[in-house]
């Protein structure tokens, strides 16, 4: 990711050339929009967020265990990580 400070742009100046970065966006590339000097949000090139969020998908899904206890493990139902989740907020 590349941070620098021309990609930093306050809201109310990038409302007047929104177009603009818009198309500056690519690849990891990205504009962060601040408000009152704190960042809000990011502009970023739509394959990436789609590329990111894929990535997020599959690390998310995966659990890092000691190989000696693999066979131990198995993949929970959705049914009980519901049964879970209710309980959790019980």
């Amino acid at each position: 990711m590349n941070i620098n400070t021309a990609n930093i742009i306050p809201i109310t100046k990038a409302r007047t050339k929104l177009g603009y970065l818009a198309n500056k966006v690519s690849g990891d590339e990205y504009v962060i929009l601040t408000k009152d000097g704190s960042p809000k949000a990011a502009l970023v090139d739509i394959d990436y967020l789609t590329k990111l969020e894929k990535t997020l998908e599959k690390i998310y899904g995966k659990t890092f265990i000691d190989s000696k206890l693999i066979k131990y493990t198995r993949e929970f139902s959705d049914q009980e990580v519901k049964e879970w989740e209710k309980s959790d907020t019980l």
